[in-house]
């Protein structure tokens, strides 16, 4: 078979747009130019001020590639806007599923890169690394050999998997994701079930990762990076490394989300009808009692899969910090 005669993979990418008019057009300039793949891109616009949805009728305008889904009468934010967008697409009319964030920049190999790994691995799953970009996509150069030294003990062992690691993170950022379309339509099953009953403040990367692993769905990590992910006053969520990521961490460890959004899981997506030893310890956990705290520092840090977070968890839970 000539290389030109073989079909290209099709992929859904989910794109979940607010307020994006400064950058949109970047990122789906990116997407479109995206090497051996046929991608199809579907939006939502979450009620936007600005002409973020009119910029995405052109291109609908001007490609079948380039969908505009209808809004919902009420705001969704960020994640439940992905979820309803798994929820509403056709997954199944495709080979694999992805997320896309709406100000960053794919590199021209970004999906066929992601699918190649899942079929040399044998995976279902695939997430990576991320490439930091100042706000005009420019690459920030980490030159320091202090900080690359940081940033390797910070990262180190990120590719590995744990067992029940997915009940205390995702695998990567949400706009690495890649999924094979047996994966997402399970995926799709379990947030249709659920939708109203998903918080707003939860995490669809997160909910995504776990989802699939309680499904008996294998992930693939990779230490490379495909994309620009562009840091700006403007972002939903931000850099997940450096000193943003360690203060974005401590405001979800202190404030209650992180507790809660285990429970979540557990109570939501775990279909397997058995529940993790550590479950009770974070469902009882009171952080004014010295023994409650110990009982929940010794049943969740260790599931982190980068030591430096395992570190900060267990010493947070036994200082009280962790509502």
């Amino acid at each position: 078979m000539k290389e030109a005669d073989k079909k290209l993979a099709s992929v859904a990418v989910l794109m979940a747009t607010y307020n994006g008019e400064r950058f949109i057009e970047q990122q789906l300039d990116s997407i479109l130019a995206q090497e051996d793949v046929d991608v199809h891109v579907f939006v939502r616009d979450d009620h936007s001020s600005d002409q973020t949805r009119q910029l995405v009728l052109a291109y609908q305008e001007q490609t079948k590639r380039v969908l505009l889904l209808n809004d919902v009468p009420y705001q969704l934010y960020a994640a439940k806007n992905f979820m309803s967008l798994v929820k509403d697409v056709d997954i199944s009319a495709f080979d694999y599923m992805a997320y896309c964030d709406q100000d960053d920049v794919w590199l021209p190999g970004k999906l066929s890169e992601s699918i190649a790994k899942i079929k040399k691995e044998k995976r279902d799953c695939y997430a990576s690394n991320l490439l930091m970009g100042d706000a005009d996509a420019n690459v920030i150069p980490n030159r320091s050999l202090v900080k690359k030294i940081a940033a390797y003990l910070l990262n180190y062992k990120r590719n590995k998997k744990m067992r029940y690691d997915f009940y205390f993170e995702s695998a990567s950022a949400g706009c690495t994701l890649v999924l094979n379309q047996r994966a997402a339509v399970y995926l799709k099953k379990i947030f249709t079930e659920e939708f109203e009953r998903i918080p707003v403040r939860a995490s669809h990367d997160w909910s995504t990762y776990a989802v699939t692993r309680l499904g008996g769905f294998e992930w693939y990590i990779d230490s490379r990076s495909f994309i620009i992910y562009r840091q700006h006053s403007e972002n939903a969520y931000g850099a997940n490394i450096g000193r943003k990521a360690i203060g974005k961490l401590l405001k979800l460890f202190t404030s209650g989300w992180y507790r809660q959004h285990i429970l979540m899981i557990d109570e939501l997506y775990n279909r397997t009808g058995t529940h993790p030893s550590f479950i009770e310890a974070v469902r009882s956990y009171q952080h004014t009692s010295i023994l409650s705290r110990f009982r929940m520092a010794f049943a969740v840090s260790s599931h982190r899969r980068k030591w430096v977070h395992r570190v900060m968890l267990f010493f947070l839970i036994i200082f009280g910090y962790c509502k």
